[in-house]
């Protein structure tokens, strides 16, 4: 009798781990929340890229009328000038020479193509 108790023991006891059903409900869950959020993060990172290109064409764009004004006899400027003359860091002027940044020949506009990835 002592033997068919333990066997009973054994069987009733609780079992440890997940069984393979719960593992794949898990996953379920898992792969749908991540097709929920992969598309937003990749909709956040263009706007947060648009969003940086138009503020570094606002300071480049500053940068500009401050070097003309403090540089009457000049009628045009590029990145290059507004760095060498210390208007521009060395990032800043890296990232307008990516972005394909353009000062017009009067210095007084700045363009950026808005196709321009980094």
């Amino acid at each position: 009798m002592n033997y068919v108790k333990r066997m009973l023991l054994k069987t009733t006891a609780p079992r440890k781990g997940f069984t393979l059903l719960e593992m794949v409900v898990v996953l379920g869950i898992i792969a749908l929340l991540m097709l929920i959020v992969i598309p937003n993060l990749n909709a956040s990172r263009q706007r947060a890229e648009t969003k940086r290109n138009e503020a570094l064409t606002k300071v480049v764009n500053g940068q500009a009328a401050m070097y003309l004004n403090d540089n009457p006899g000049k009628k045009s400027v590029t990145v290059d000038q507004l760095f060498e003359a210390h208007y521009l860091t060395e990032s800043q002027k890296n990232q307008a020479s990516d972005q394909q940044i353009k000062v017009s020949q009067d210095g007084t506009s700045v363009t950026a193509p808005s196709h321009v990835k980094n």
